[in-house]
């Protein structure tokens, strides 16, 4: 297994618009034939994103990660981390970078559907960066990093 970075940037990352006050992924990694992807909570997360309509996206928004596996539903997401936007919204990327402030921005993920604090996906497995809030984000202003390994197989 090697580290990498989960990110907005990879080749297999689908970036899109969300649904205000539905949650919605604003960003989609569709594992590729061949690996596995291993995220573990605990880690800091790295956010920066705008509202459509400009400026910060409201405070009371909840970001956090779900997955399916290939026979689940399209609209179907298990939510595994919940977190507020607000810490990344005080914090430029290069605060964020440099591990200050890190405590806020740290990834929980929910016991009773991650038990061992890691998720592992496969090949045609999603994980998605899921956003519940009352604004529609702009995609072109989002950026993402978390931690992770892969394994390829």
């Amino acid at each position: 297994m090697t580290d990498e970075t989960l990110s907005t940037e990879l080749q297999y990352a689908t970036v899109s618009e969300n649904v205000a006050g539905t949650p919605t992924p604003i960003t989609t990694w569709d594992v590729p034939e061949g690996i596995a992807i291993s995220i573990a909570q605990g880690s800091p997360a790295i956010l920066d994103v705008e509202a459509k309509d400009g400026g910060n996206v409201s405070r009371s928004t909840k970001i956090g990660f779900g997955y399916r596996e290939p026979n689940d539903p399209l609209d179907s997401w298990t939510v595994i981390s919940e977190f507020a936007v607000s810490p990344f919204n005080t914090l430029s990327l290069k605060d964020q970078q440099s591990g200050e402030n890190a405590q806020r921005r740290r990834v929980r993920f929910l016991r009773d559907r991650v038990p061992n604090g890691q998720l592992t996906l496969e090949d045609a497995d999603e994980l998605a960066l899921l956003v519940n809030g009352p604004d529609v984000v702009d995609p072109a202003t989002l950026f993402f990093n978390y931690p992770m390994q892969v394994d390829n197989r």
